[in-house]
């Protein structure tokens, strides 16, 4: 059944497409300037996926275009969470219409949406210290854990949520093309931590201790566009739930490798 892809203009959302399709995913994307998505994703992509023209912000036409194209996951890469602490959020009203949209599309559909949404490496728990998030240590991007917070709120039975949280993700490629195949990817993932973290004998001096052992390991989370989108992209595909309910954090195989001889 179909995807509903929401943010299929942006950096991550534009790499979903060709992934999605290469995992042999029907896709429908849902857009509000369908002139915009033409100017970026070439006609080859669009031709074989459904466009919804809509408000991200609306969560009624979001509930309506899941129930009216039969959808039973979707992802939402829209919205850019504010970087500071003290900062305007920016994409919660996304957030509360994507999730409040798709709960009332699982009750009319009589089955759960899996649905992933984006965020960042920093809501997840610091090694060892389960409920003690990065961002206690390191506050940027916090925005994240408003919707950390609302999807934590929601009932499973309706909404089978989990949150992407990776560090930056730069493109392997600047241009957006169709997949003959999928393209795999080299990451290796875990719920609530971070993989391939590292502490130290620095991990003990109070709350410095912590930040430095942030930014000791943040050089190795860098990760690839592509190789996020088809993380994603082969979960769905694969219909696996073992990330259901958990902020999912990612590390590339060889970064981690080498992490750990060094």
């Amino acid at each position: 059944m179909p995807v509903l892809l929401f943010g299929a203009t942006g950096k991550l959302g534009s790499r979903l497409l060709p992934a999605l399709l290469a995992h042999k995913q029907k896709v429908v994307v849902y857009v509000r300037d369908e002139l915009k998505l033409r100017e970026l994703i070439p006609s080859t992509i669009l031709s074989q996926v459904t466009v919804v023209n809509g408000d991200a912000t609306d969560s009624k036409s979001i509930g309506n275009a899941l129930v009216q194209h039969e959808c039973d996951s979707l992802i939402n890469s829209a919205g850019t969470a504010s970087l500071l602490p003290w900062s305007e959020p920016q994409m919660q009203n996304i957030i509360r219409a994507v999730a409040t949209g798709a709960v009332d599309a699982s009750k009319e559909l009589n089955r759960p949406i899996r649905a992933w949404f984006l965020g960042g490496m920093s809501i997840l728990d610091f090694p060892g210290m389960a409920g003690t998030q990065l961002l206690n240590y390191l506050p940027i991007f916090t925005e994240h854990n408003l919707t950390y917070i609302c999807l934590s709120n929601l009932p499973q039975k309706n909404l089978q949520w989990s949150m992407f949280c990776p560090s930056q993700m730069a493109p392997a490629s600047k241009t957006v093309t169709l997949l003959d195949a999928p393209r795999g990817n080299s990451l290796n993932a875990s719920a609530d931590v971070p993989p391939g973290f590292q502490t130290s004998y620095l991990h003990n001096i109070p709350y410095l201790g912590p930040f430095l052992g942030i930014v000791g390991n943040a050089y190795k989370y860098g990760t690839i566009l592509e190789d996020c989108a088809d993380f994603l992209a082969a979960d769905l595909e694969n219909k696996d739930t073992k990330f259901v309910g958990h902020r999912v954090g990612v590390i590339d195989a060889g970064s981690e490798a080498k992490g750990k001889t060094e």
